[in-house]
């Protein structure tokens, strides 16, 4: 009998079957081999599909066995890996996402996934000269400093920094919008193929897929989970940069915005965010400094004794276990994981906790 992580495997590549589409059917049924033993009427009822893709998965349901095997060999034949829910290497940063990718595809240094100081930095592609010139300031830094770089190998913004992190000896990771068999924008294959030697390249949609305008955006959110901050550099109005900020709010994450002049129009979705209350940055120091933690010495420290009731359930766990993440937190209490943003919400605003710039939390102990 094929293994529940193979069927993940084998599902993840059905033509067809996109992975928005998948992730319903996987919330629903639980497991792949529920969803692989389901009938097409419980598929349609699972979630809502095209009669083409219900073929194309009636089809692929029905290959016997030795297909199956077959099909996810092909793939690692290829030098892809599959990354799946549950696996050492599956980036714990990923599972506070509302819907986090089932399966990961990936090329290159695939341990960059579990590196402790990711940061995205992103913009739009129609970048300024100063933009650019920013964005390798910017990145150069914290490649030099230690940091893993996250962007999405777009022309502009994303492909300036992710060669600058390159360039200095540094680290950085790819999310694409298309297979990681494929690069998207072709003009940037030196950037790809340099990331395969020295960096990491990963994805969500299956090999060999079409590379599709709406995969961009939900591509997004996998690199603002990825990433302890995010950095907006540059973005228009309309720029995808936004949507990696919006997911990166989302999660309880810092956002970060480089002012621009406030007559282009190519930063004001920049200076919307730092209306909305984004951090500037108007040197990458100080954010290397605040994120490691050197700007923190100062915190005030707390008492157990002063932790409300109805969160010291929650304090327990951060003492005894160490830091964890919000999805680590909301596993081992049994709790939903908003009902767990709100008590760290609290804990924080309490001084009794502090949010780790990994997206860790820990309990604030009295010297």
């Amino acid at each position: 009998m094929t293994d529940e992580r193979m069927l993940r495997i084998y599902w993840a590549m059905c033509p067809g079957l996109e992975p928005s589409s998948y992730r319903r059917m996987f919330q629903h049924f639980g497991a792949a081999q529920a969803l692989h033993g389901a009938s097409e009427g419980e598929w349609l009822k699972a979630s809502r599909l095209h009669k083409e893709t219900v073929q194309r998965m009636v089809d692929w349901q029905r290959r016997p066995e030795k297909d199956v095997i077959a099909t996810v060999d092909r793939l690692h034949e290829t030098g892809a890996v599959s990354i799946v829910q549950g696996d050492s290497s599956y980036p714990d940063s990923l599972y506070p996402l509302y819907d986090p990718p089932v399966v990961l595809f990936a090329r290159g240094d695939v341990k960059l996934l579990r590196a402790t100081r990711i940061v995205s930095v992103v913009g739009t592609r129609r970048a300024s000269s100063y933009g650019l010139e920013v964005t390798r300031w910017v990145s150069t830094r914290l490649a030099q400093a230690g940091f893993t770089v996250c962007s999405g190998l777009a022309l502009g913004i994303d492909a300036r920094a992710q060669g600058a992190a390159l360039d200095s000896d540094g680290s950085s990771v790819a999310v694409l919008g298309c297979g990681v068999d494929i690069c998207y924008p072709p003009g940037n294959r030196w950037l790809y193929e340099r990331l395969l030697s020295d960096g990491l390249v990963i994805s969500e949609y299956q090999p060999q897929g079409s590379v599709m305008k709406y995969h961009f955006p939900e591509r997004n959110r996998i690199i603002a989970a990825l990433s302890g901050a995010t950095i907006v550099v540059q973005a228009g109005e309309k720029s995808g940069a936004l949507g990696t900020a919006m997911s990166a709010l989302e999660l309880g994450r810092d956002v970060y915005v480089v002012p621009g002049p406030i007559t282009s129009k190519s930063f004001r979705g920049s200076h919307r965010l730092l209306l909305d209350g984004a951090i500037p940055l108007i040197d990458p120091e100080e954010f290397i400094a605040q994120f490691t933690g050197s700007a923190t010495d100062d915190c005030v420290e707390s008492d157990y004794q002063n932790i409300p009731q109805h969160l010291r359930a929650l304090a327990n766990l951060l003492i005894e276990e160490g830091p964890l993440r919000a999805g680590e937190l909301a596993q081992l209490s049994a709790s939903p994981p908003g009902h767990i943003y709100a008590a760290l919400l609290e804990l924080e605003l309490g001084s009794l906790a502090r949010r780790l710039p990994d997206g860790r939390y820990e309990f604030r102990q009295e010297n």
